[in-house]
């Protein structure tokens, strides 16, 4: 009797992990042939890097008048960041709304989920995001002295008649200081205008991922590489370029706003 209730209970336990199992098994590798976490896929998320990171050295290199090194790197790095922080999240999108319509084959393949993020990052979160930096600009710099793109910091010029502050020598650790600040800011801002678009995507994913779909056989990709390849790699390296340049632009300083 005592063997006869332990096979009970290791065939209940198997029954209850092998849905868990199971589960973990189509998050990691995806219900669809497409693999955003394969080893292609991981391959191909290396190179688009590794073309992001030329990107980004290009724009500092053919600019008319070159920022210092280190206001630069400051610069691309808040842009690194939000790339990485960007690809988890749409990894993740991807997976978890293919897996949340895993009853529905027709919505399950991930490479066309990544595409639909990819294209609506670079085309509507890099606007969303302009115009989020736009808004609070202007009170960073009336209310807290923060200046995007400035990593300086100031002083009271001593006359309360008028609100300027002195330039004064910054030390390198309130250079890192006042760049953490910029980041954080920067992050809380992308975070925001993902939300809105991960929401939208939610409500209208079903007519959006059929617009999306319909790229791959227009284009006569077939195979899981070739979609691979096209969704993560080819269109990114022009939705990417594009989006780095036009970040770059209102997330250095506002040469025309003098803080001195």
């Amino acid at each position: 009797p005592s063997r006869m209730h332990a096979s009970l209970r290791q065939s209940s336990a198997l029954s209850i992990a092998e849905p868990l199992l199971q589960g973990v098994h189509v998050l990691i590798r995806g219900p669809h042939d497409c693999e955003l976490l394969g080893a292609e896929g991981i391959a191909v998320q290396v190179a688009i890097t590794l073309v992001c990171a030329f990107s980004m050295i290009a724009v500092w290199l053919l600019e008319p008048v070159r920022r210092p090194l280190f206001v630069w790197a400051f610069d691309m790095s808040k842009q690194v960041f939000a790339a990485g922080y960007g690809k988890m999240w749409n990894i993740a999108q991807s997976i978890i709304f293919a897996q949340f319509l895993r009853g529905h084959e027709e919505f399950q393949d991930q490479c066309v989920w990544y595409l639909m993020s990819i294209t609506i990052d670079c085309l509507f979160l890099t606007f969303l995001c302009w115009g989020l930096t736009s808004l609070t600009r202007p009170i960073l710099l009336n209310q807290f002295q923060i200046d995007i793109g400035d990593y300086e910091s100031y002083e009271d010029s001593g006359d309360e008649s008028e609100m300027k502050h002195i330039l004064r020598s910054s030390t390198v650790g309130e250079k890192v200081y006042n760049y953490l600040e910029q980041l954080g800011i920067w992050i809380g801002i992308i975070t925001v205008c993902r939300l809105v678009i991960s929401v939208f995507l939610f409500f209208t994913q079903h007519q959006v991922y059929r617009s999306f779909a319909s790229v791959f056989p227009m284009l006569g990709l077939e195979t899981s590489t070739q979609k691979l390849i096209f969704s993560v790699l080819v269109w990114p390296f022009f939705a990417d370029t594009f989006q780095i340049v036009v970040q770059d632009s209102f997330l250095k300083k506002n040469r025309a706003v003098d803080v001195s």
